[in-house]
């Protein structure tokens, strides 16, 4: 799978900088007029070759990691990410799980904190849901996709990402076919 394009704006995560991965039509599905986009983490471990395009080269570092990373939520979504672009949908789904769970915890940190880190909590848990509904579509799983896809809006309604996803998954027969059975 190669990225067709890369929006060059850092999603506003407060500890992190956050990019997103557009991939091309041809990669995800062919005729699909909205390309789904997946988030990773520019300064987390192996995010400069996820978004430079060089998918085995962030998973060779991303192997490389010790076993506890200083930041287990960029971490995760990096792996999540990796996979998913490399087609290893198998490990992108372990991958993306513990991207959630990672993101779910730190939100859970971040609940007697400021609004602003808790906004920031929001979008990162959002972001994970969103990129294993990704997978989900990927794997052939229209109704765990629209699922993840709604607890990602439940929490960043208007993140970018969530919106260009929700407009993907419609987009795409997958859906349609979901719709009929």
């Amino acid at each position: 799978m190669t990225p067709h394009s890369r929006e060059n704006r850092a999603l506003p995560l407060a500890l992190y900088a956050g990019f997103a991965l557009a991939s091309s039509a041809a990669a995800l599905a062919g005729t699909q007029r909205h390309p789904f986009v997946l988030t990773a983490y520019g300064a987390g471990p192996g995010g400069r070759d996820l978004l430079a395009g060089r998918y085995p080269a962030a998973l060779r570092q991303l192997r490389a990691r010790g076993s506890a990373p200083r930041d287990p939520r960029a971490f995760s979504a990096n792996r999540c990410v990796a996979f998913e672009m490399t087609q290893h949908l198998r490990a992108a789904q372990s991958a993306c799980d513990t991207a959630v769970l990672a993101a779910r915890s730190a939100r859970l940190d971040a609940a007697p904190r400021s609004g602003s880190s808790r906004i920031s909590a929001d979008r990162a848990l959002a972001a994970a849901y969103s990129d294993r509904a990704v997978l989900g579509w990927l794997r052939g799983d229209p109704r765990g996709a629209r699922a993840d896809l709604a607890r990602a809006q439940a929490l960043a309604p208007q993140a970018r990402f969530v919106l260009r996803n929700v407009a993907a998954l419609k987009s795409h027969p997958l859906q349609a076919q979901a719709h009929g059975s």
